[in-house]
């Protein structure tokens, strides 16, 4: 985060005109490291901060509250914007990380997900929420997570009623790249695209998903081939779960009608087969439906089962987000100020994620399973007013400060190694160099 740098986004962007009284540099240290001890943080905590860590003795007389809320425009919301996607980018390009194992043939494996921002009902006219939520205002962050990076490749934001399948953005791009979602982002027209562009996916089956089978490729060891043959009968794929007995695996492909476009427009629908994966969960007595068009000859069931839990990955980045980044705590009441707050979190998010890849690549590669996302998130927040001292002091010149970092990352390094058994869920497929 170099500190021309950043002015340089800023001129470019429109957010600074003339360096006065706020420096957008002094003001996004803040906000990345600025982390709230309460638990429903104000705009003016964000002001007290700025004016703590603004020591330029250049102006006797410092920004007014009502001066500094003013400069939270649509130009910042650019502003960081603009970096947002700079960060997004040196995360990719840097990652020092590999696939390796079975996955080592894709390219990255993608995770996309969304998360709802409830916002004051003062701007209910710009972001309806869903109609369940009757009053209620609110934003929705559509995430893409990448494997390679352990951090977000790209973001969205959309008013809440924008449905997640729409999000979904399939291009050549996504050629020999695994991609997992879930219900929310069904789409056997998506699910076509992506097996038509070479690329690969997993996801959960709706309930009412219309599937014959084709072929059993796999049962239980225990059930009698006689009881789940189908001949040439022509059978639904819940009839057929129905039938079975309840027990373990049963490894299928199914055969979908896919229209390209509406029913209405009188096109005939395209018959496509896609693999799919059902297992009888003996505790919650329900069947765990996958569908995918990874080569059963290359994916054992279980590894369709294992890469599809691999999804809780982004599940967990929401979770740092909103339980220990602020992410959705803030008073929101315009527009502006929402978007500053969301794009502010998920910069933090990260500039936090740089530093746990950079956690991982400074010990033995042995020592990985021991460095969690959850504990680092942890280490992160206790350690980020330490940031903004000795930024402080960097900036303004009070002596060397170069064994307040060695000391810093010592600490980063000890805290974020965990004394208790770490899932391996975030590390199970990626390898660093």
């Amino acid at each position: 985060m170099p500190y021309d740098f950043i002015l340089e986004i800023a001129r470019d962007t429109g957010f600074l005109r003339r360096l006065r009284k706020l420096n957008p540099a002094y003001l996004l240290f803040v906000l990345v490291f600025g982390v709230s001890c309460h638990t429903k943080p104000t705009f003016e905590e964000i002001f007290r901060r700025y004016i703590n860590f603004d020591d330029n003795p250049k102006y006797e007389k410092r920004i007014s509250i009502q001066s500094f809320k003013k400069r939270f425009d649509q130009n910042m919301v650019d502003f960081l914007s603009c970096l947002l996607s700079y960060y997004m980018r040196v995360m990719i390009s840097e990652s020092p990380a590999r696939l390796k194992g079975s996955v080592d043939e894709f390219k990255d494996i993608l995770l996309q997900d969304s998360s709802i921002i409830r916002l004051s009902r003062k701007l209910l006219e710009f972001f309806p929420a869903a109609r369940t939520r009757g009053e209620a205002a609110g934003l929705k962050i559509h995430a893409v997570y990448s494997a390679i990076s352990h951090s977000v490749k790209t973001i969205e934001i959309t008013g809440e009623r924008i449905h997640d399948s729409k999000m979904l953005r399939i291009g050549p791009d996504v050629k020999n790249t695994l991609l997992i979602n879930d219900l929310g982002y069904y789409s056997l027209k998506n699910f076509l695209k992506i097996d038509e562009f070479g690329g690969f996916f997993v996801s959960r089956v709706k309930s009412n998903a219309k599937a014959i089978i084709s072929n059993i490729l796999s049962y239980p060891e225990s059930v009698d081939g006689c009881v789940i043959k189908i001949g040439d009968t022509v059978m639904d794929l819940y009839e057929f779960l129905e039938r079975v007995p309840k027990i373990g695996i049963y490894d299928l492909v199914c055969s979908f009608e896919i229209y390209k476009k509406s029913k209405k427009a009188n096109q005939k629908a395209v018959e496509k087969k896609f693999r799919v994966v059902c297992f009888w969960n003996p505790e919650k007595l329900v069947w765990h439906i996958y569908m995918t068009n990874l080569n059963s000859e290359k994916f054992s069931p279980k590894e369709i089962y294992e890469l599809y839990k691999y999804r809780w990955v982004i599940e967990l980045l929401f979770k740092e987000l909103k339980r220990d980044y602020n992410l959705g705590k803030l008073i929101l009441g315009n527009e502006p100020l929402a978007y500053v707050h969301i794009y502010s979190m998920l910069i933090r998010l990260i500039v936090s994620r740089n530093l746990y890849t950079w956690i991982l690549s400074s010990v033995d590669s042995e020592e990985h399973n021991k460095y969690g996302p959850l504990v680092w998130s942890t280490v992160f927040v206790e350690k980020s007013s330490e940031f903004l001292s000795i930024l402080n002091q960097s900036l303004f010149g009070r002596g060397n400060v170069s064994w307040r970092w060695k000391k810093l990352k010592e600490s980063l390094r000890d805290l974020a190694r965990s004394r208790h058994k770490i899932s391996r869920l975030s590390q199970k497929y990626t390898y660093f160099s």
